[in-house]
């Protein structure tokens, strides 16, 4: 029985990843970070470390695609400009790639 794959990278020359490729991977990790701490995804985790420490401390992206859509349209648009903003620290974006990818809305990225 064959053994199915995840989504895979495009591969530049030598078989790695290219370096836009890991650059937008890395924008995409940072921004669910600020999306995490912005909403409570931990109250909907099946983890009891998020439960009990009252924050995400697993998976990100399997965290958000379950709380998003349980999220109200109000409290998604506060998060999306909270994010925007850097999050409740204000961090800066890292790269402008991250910059740009901040102001997309999130249900580009957390399905």
């Amino acid at each position: 029985m064959a053994r199915r794959r995840g989504k895979r990278m495009p591969r530049g020359p030598g078989g790695r990843p290219t370096t836009e490729v890991l650059q937008r991977e890395a924008a995409f990790a940072a921004i669910r970070r600020l999306y995490c701490e912005v909403l409570p995804v931990w109250r909907v985790c099946r983890r009891g470390f998020c439960r009990r420490h009252q924050c995400c401390g697993g998976d990100r992206r399997e965290c958000l695609k379950r709380a998003w859509p349980l999220t109200p349209p109000a409290v998604q648009e506060a998060a999306f400009a909270q994010v925007v903003a850097g999050g409740p620290r204000r961090l800066p974006p890292a790269t402008h790639l991250e910059w740009a990818l901040r102001r997309f809305p999130a249900s580009n990225f957390v399905h």
